[in-house]
């Protein structure tokens, strides 16, 4: 993916400063059809901006959702064992059992929907380092992460859903957060007891030791998130150069394209917000990205369920508005 000599991150740099665009005469059909439809009583309601966001990233004014894919990244960091206490490496093979053999929702709600599904195990018996006192990542293993996620587009959908089991990804992608915007380390960590307080205080501690490099999106996921973020970036950012609509899932696929919108403010506009979880800050990340959820639900994870759920309201969405009449 790199050229000799050159920073690992200037191609990265290269695709974010040249995204292309939805076809907006595809966009503004389907805007005018629904304005006029039913007597101008919006029968979709404020699904109708979804249909037309679908129509322009598709380039069709009678978009269809066909072969959706739920993509599953998975990843391990080292700070997790300062939070949790848990082996990031064991904990996270038992998720990637579980949500293999479906004994997690996010398999089943995806079958149910007729979408593909992938996990992205992102090099799980190789944790990041820990946060608090090194880069989690150097520049090659995190331009290498990128570029594997960037893998996702080879599926052929043509709409992707993006969630993430990774074990301390939470803890990562709340010092990406506070990385980006600032602020105290307990608005954007937080979580249940003894562990709220342990990431608290891993991510000041982090954000502390990176201070140097907090004005650079790249180096913010290089030092805080581990390769399934990084994955994540990938996986986002080849889906806009295909056109491929993006669903993103919880908080840690928002951190993941936070990091894009850092780099270019219209790096999302490929992606819809499926839904906003109970986890700590996610809805401060998503005014932050300037996303607006599909969905609340009070789901606790983003391990792919909502937006899972949210492939099927897009899809009858759009199914809905070919027949629609005056």
């Amino acid at each position: 993916m790199t050229k000799e000599n050159t920073n690992p991150f200037d191609d990265i740099r290269d695709l974010v400063a040249s995204l292309p665009k939805p076809q907006e005469t595809a966009s503004a059909a389907v805007k005018a059809r629904l304005e006029t439809a039913a007597s101008g009583l919006r029968p979709l309601g404020r699904l109708d901006e979804s249909v037309a966001w679908l129509a322009g990233w598709q380039g069709k004014e009678e978009p269809e959702i066909k072969t959706p894919l739920v993509a599953v990244f998975v990843g391990t960091h080292s700070v997790a064992k300062a939070v949790t206490g848990t082996d990031p490496v064991v904990e996270a093979k038992l998720r990637v059992e579980a949500v293999s053999n479906g004994k997690t929702a996010v398999r089943n709600i995806a079958a149910a929907q007729g979408a593909a599904f992938k996990i992205y195990e992102m090099g799980l018996e190789y944790p990041s380092a820990d946060m608090r006192t090194e880069a989690s990542l150097s520049e090659r293993a995190c331009a290498q992460a990128i570029a594997f996620g960037m893998e996702v587009v080879s599926e052929g959908a043509d709409l992707i859903a993006i969630g993430n089991a990774g074990v301390g990804t939470a803890t990562a992608a709340a010092g990406i957060a506070r990385g980006l915007y600032g602020g105290a380390a307990q608005y954007w960590a937080g979580g249940l007891g003894d562990v709220a307080e342990k990431r608290i205080e891993a991510v000041g501690i982090a954000t502390h030791f990176h201070k140097s490099i907090l004005t650079n999106p790249l180096e913010i996921l290089r030092c805080f998130g581990g390769r399934d973020i990084a994955g994540m970036v990938g996986a986002i950012l080849a889906a806009r150069h295909q056109r491929i609509p993006v669903v993103l899932d919880g908080f840690a696929v928002c951190a993941a394209a936070a990091i894009l919108h850092g780099l270019n403010p219209n790096a999302l506009d490929h992606c819809y917000a499926a839904h906003i979880t109970s986890e700590p800050a996610h809805g401060a990340l998503l005014d932050r990205i300037g996303k607006k959820p599909l969905l609340d639900l009070g789901l606790g994870i983003g391990d792919g369920s909502g937006a899972a759920l949210a492939i099927g309201i897009l899809k009858s969405a759009a199914a809905g508005s070919r027949e629609l009449s005056d």
